[in-house]
């Protein structure tokens, strides 16, 4: 017989969507790598924001925990919750474009919308929504908002945050707050709306977002070149950014091993430099105007660059076949590094001139710990945010693999503190980096939990993700 909640629930959201089977729920409770699974009473899937609403004035009524959830592509354990009594919030029903006001350059869109539909929406309209991640056909908005994801645009576009104007949000006790404005200037006492992105679904459930949208480029202008370390390529970035007006847009570095593990296991995947290096530079310019000199400048630049030995080769794409070859190696990295077995994934943020020395430091830490382990690092060299993964050795069970992880991270952890970085540049903390969090953030903490406290008195909102 079923209890008194999900009979609740029921007639809120309908009986078709409250998921209660372990088949059902299966694929809202396993993260992306299969590296965490959770438990959850019953996944739920509400079609609006009054229907969200509903849920939580029930929920905090009762004292029930619910994790909101977008696509599930996370990677630090957060949009999956860990008690057979809680409940996952799925907003994947939600997923409407609201408004799309291309004078103004906004467009508002409920949470659960893929991020590849509003990419599509936006070519559609000749318009542009530049956060650009691997995962764009699985994740959505809302996730990406709770987690402030950045991409591969933040060079020049921002993170999520500078990408949003408003939000709808639902607290804790049902309250719906509409922050929807698409002003571009609101200084009207605290921006709430940045509290809400970033905070991975511990204050308030966002149902709805207004965005930034741009003028689609007319041109793009996608190369790989190829440089003997991330110092020489940092090098190479400022003299593009000192000698062009042509917006530069991606600046991604990737390691030798990032390239042939791609090359190995995904289909299809090219390198079109035929001489191997130890890395590689993906770089994109975005231009507002069919402009040959453009064209021409950024050729005297690479000329210069190859000229001065900074990089070693080049090669231009000349289609936009060629640019999307290039663009899977950068984007099936991941994808790549998971058909080789476990991995240990950190998301490292340093002050840029210092991200030579950390991945030289950071890799002479792995071969002490775990001897040939593979290095998987890449990453956005413009704003300092490196991906360093550690692939699991042939030699190595999972099991024993995992076992190394935790002296490991206290190592790469003291690194990163003593070169003032951060040890989630984009992922967030979810539950697998709460103790590093407490480690190096505890004053912040404090202060994170009092505005906790304020938002959500009873704790129902993802409990124990970023603190306990």
């Amino acid at each position: 017989m079923k209890n008194n909640i999900i009979k609740k629930i029921e007639e809120i959201i309908g009986k078709k969507n409250v998921l209660l089977s372990s088949e059902d729920k299966s694929k809202y409770l396993v993260e992306w790598r299969n590296r965490y699974t959770g438990k959850a009473q019953a996944i739920l899937r509400p079609k609006s924001t009054k229907e969200v609403s509903l849920l939580l004035k029930l929920f905090n009524k009762n004292n029930i925990s619910v994790t909101p959830q977008g696509g599930n592509t996370g990677l630090v354990g957060g949009q999956i919750t860990y008690s057979s009594k809680d409940f996952i919030v799925s907003l994947e029903r939600m997923k409407k474009l609201i408004s799309f006001n291309k004078i103004d350059e906004t467009m508002v869109v409920q949470s659960g919308m893929l991020l590849s539909e509003i990419h599509a929406i936006c070519e559609e309209n000749d318009m542009l929504f530049p956060l650009s991640l691997a995962s764009e056909g699985s994740c959505t908005i809302g996730g990406n908002l709770a987690t402030n994801a950045g991409g591969v645009g933040v060079l020049y576009y921002g993170n999520t945050r500078d990408l949003t104007l408003g939000l709808e949000v639902v607290l804790s006790d049902g309250s719906i707050i509409n922050l929807l404005k698409t002003l571009k200037k609101d200084n009207t006492g605290y921006s709430l709306k940045d509290l809400f992105v970033g905070s991975e679904g511990t204050l308030g459930i966002i149902t709805a977002a207004s965005l930034k949208i741009f003028p689609k480029p007319r041109e793009k202008f996608t190369f790989l070149a190829s440089s003997r370390s991330p110092k020489k390529s940092l090098e190479f970035l400022r003299m593009i950014q000192k000698n062009t007006s042509t917006p530069l847009t991606s600046f991604e570095i990737m390691n030798n091993n990032s390239i042939e593990t791609v090359l190995k296991n995904i289909n299809g995947a090219i390198l079109p430099i035929s001489e191997e290096a130890e890395w590689y530079i993906l770089i994109e310019f975005s231009s507002y105007e069919k402009n040959l000199d453009a064209v021409d400048k950024i050729n005297e630049i690479v000329n210069l660059g190859l000229e001065k030995k900074i990089i070693s080769n080049a090669v231009f794409a000349n289609s936009k076949k060629q640019s999307k070859q290039i663009w899977n190696l950068r984007e099936n990295i991941s994808e790549a590094q998971k058909k080789d077995g476990a991995s240990i994934k950190n998301d490292i943020s340093v002050p840029i001139f210092a991200v030579d020395e950390f991945i030289r430091k950071a890799d002479l830490i792995v071969s002490k710990e775990i001897p040939k382990a593979k290095k998987i690092t890449f990453g956005h060299l413009g704003d300092g945010n490196i991906h360093y993964n550690i692939s699991q050795p042939e030699n190595l069970s999972q099991d024993s693999f995992f076992k190394l992880e935790k002296p490991l991270r206290e190592k790469l952890l003291s690194l990163i503190v003593k070169m003032e970085g951060s040890f989630s540049a984009e992922h967030g903390i979810g539950i697998v980096r709460k103790k590093d969090a407490l480690k190096i953030k505890g004053d912040e903490i404090k202060i994170m939990k009092s505005i906790k406290k304020s938002l959500d008195p009873k704790n129902i909102l993802n409990p124990g993700k970023i603190f306990d």
